[in-house]
């Protein structure tokens, strides 16, 4: 599977899960994402640190963004039981994210 491939899979994951679109913490979230699903072993803190080279920006920015990405997900605070300004559940929001991804490509095989 291509790089190009796998985020428009991890993109239709994450618009599944009800975080919005039109958010830049979409597309951070997306790539985190994909990150993590490349390097399963790789920190938050690295992940934050590539995305935000690849948009000119910072770490703070992109957690930032990811966070209020997933406060704004209905579907993903009923899921993880999370209050709308529960943040702290980024790391995880990825991981979980990154395995259905993993999950999803051993049933098309």
């Amino acid at each position: 599977m291509t790089k190009q491939t796998i985020l428009t899979h991890v993109e239709k994951l994450v618009a599944d899960s009800s975080v919005p679109p039109h958010l830049i913490g979409f597309t951070f979230l997306s790539e985190a994402v994909v990150l993590k699903k490349e390097r399963s072993i790789i920190k938050l803190k690295e992940i934050y640190n590539t995305i935000a080279q690849k948009y000119n920006s910072n770490q703070c920015a992109v957690t930032r963004s990811i966070s209020y990405a997933i406060s704004q997900a209905e579907y993903l605070r009923k899921y993880l039981s999370l209050s709308k300004y529960e943040t702290t559940f980024n790391g995880k929001i990825i991981s979980a994210l990154a395995l259905k991804l993993n999950s999803e490509d051993r049933d098309r095989e």
